[in-house]
């Protein structure tokens, strides 16, 4: 029998609760734990891909609304979720991030906005590793703007009447196209600082889903913006996805990069004032 929420209350908005996951059992273990006693949900909804796990069985010892991607890549797995869900509001979820407390009462506070049609919290990826932690600790407070749907909360009429999720992109920047066309359609695009969940990773996984990523059919956008900065930091990292995008043997490539790109982060932090900022600013979060 699925877990029943125990957050549930009939005088607080619609939610629904979508989870995108492939071959992570584990992980998804953690995180519906998380999701039923932290968010109060009307329908929770996992989407899967074929796995070699225990995923789907996982799953269906919390819900019974878990339905197979068609393995179609993550563009149609989120596409799906959207459409399933049913309520006004739709928190999308990744299956391996951990989620912090307070993490949905202090994102659904922008819902106040009615131009708000998304709104997201900042994700530490690498969570374990020092220079990872660093880094992601350094976007947070330099990056103007931030986009993902690691951790984030949909206004659902939003997302479906600017056409969903593209379920034609099987790799990497479905949530890149959804946020450029919620922008142009005027709606707004929270980026909330103070909110974190955070992601375990160690190096190897982290080179790995830079290199996923860097395959996005959004990312020569990215790179031109990048080469086209005449920050140092800009270039240096436009260039690293550049050769990630033509197909450079990642062992190669990347691990003599990185071990330049750590120090050259630590440099810019402490030249910039950012790691006071950091020490300053940064909250206690506490992981449920």
């Amino acid at each position: 029998m699925p877990l029943v929420n125990r957050l549930n209350d009939p005088n607080i908005l619609n939610v629904d609760v979508v989870v995108c996951v492939k071959n992570q059992a584990k992980a998804l273990n953690r995180v519906l734990r998380q999701i039923v006693s932290e968010i109060p949900f009307k329908n929770l909804i996992v989407i899967y891909g074929t796995s070699i796990d225990d995923t789907r069985e996982i799953a269906r010892k919390y819900t019974n609304m878990v339905f197979w991607d068609g393995d179609r890549g993550l563009g149609a797995a989120r596409n799906l979720g959207m459409k399933k869900a049913a309520s006004e509001i739709v928190a999308m979820i990744d299956s391996d991030v951990i989620l912090t407390r307070g993490w949905y009462k202090k994102l659904i506070r922008h819902f106040k906005n009615p131009k708000v049609a998304a709104a997201m919290g900042t994700c530490i990826y690498g969570y374990g590793c020092s220079p990872l932690e660093r880094l992601c600790e350094y976007w947070r407070w330099r990056r103007r703007e931030d986009w993902g749907c690691h951790n984030i909360i949909f206004r659902r009429d939003v997302v479906l009447g600017v056409g969903n999720f593209d379920e034609t992109i099987r790799g990497a920047e479905e949530d890149y196209d959804l946020y450029s066309r919620l922008l142009d359609a005027g709606y707004k695009w929270v980026w909330d600082r103070n909110v974190v969940v955070y992601h375990p990773a160690n190096m190897g996984e982290y080179l790995n889903h830079v290199h996923w990523w860097a395959q996005g059919p959004h990312m020569h956008k990215i790179m031109r913006e990048a080469m086209t900065n005449k920050s140092l930091l800009r270039i240096y990292c436009g260039t690293v996805m550049y050769a990630f995008r033509q197909g450079i043997i990642l062992s190669v490539c990347a691990h003599p990069t990185m071990l330049l790109y750590f120090p050259l982060i630590r440099i810019v932090q402490v030249a910039t004032g950012v790691e006071e900022v950091r020490k300053r600013l940064k909250p206690h979060h506490k992981r449920i």
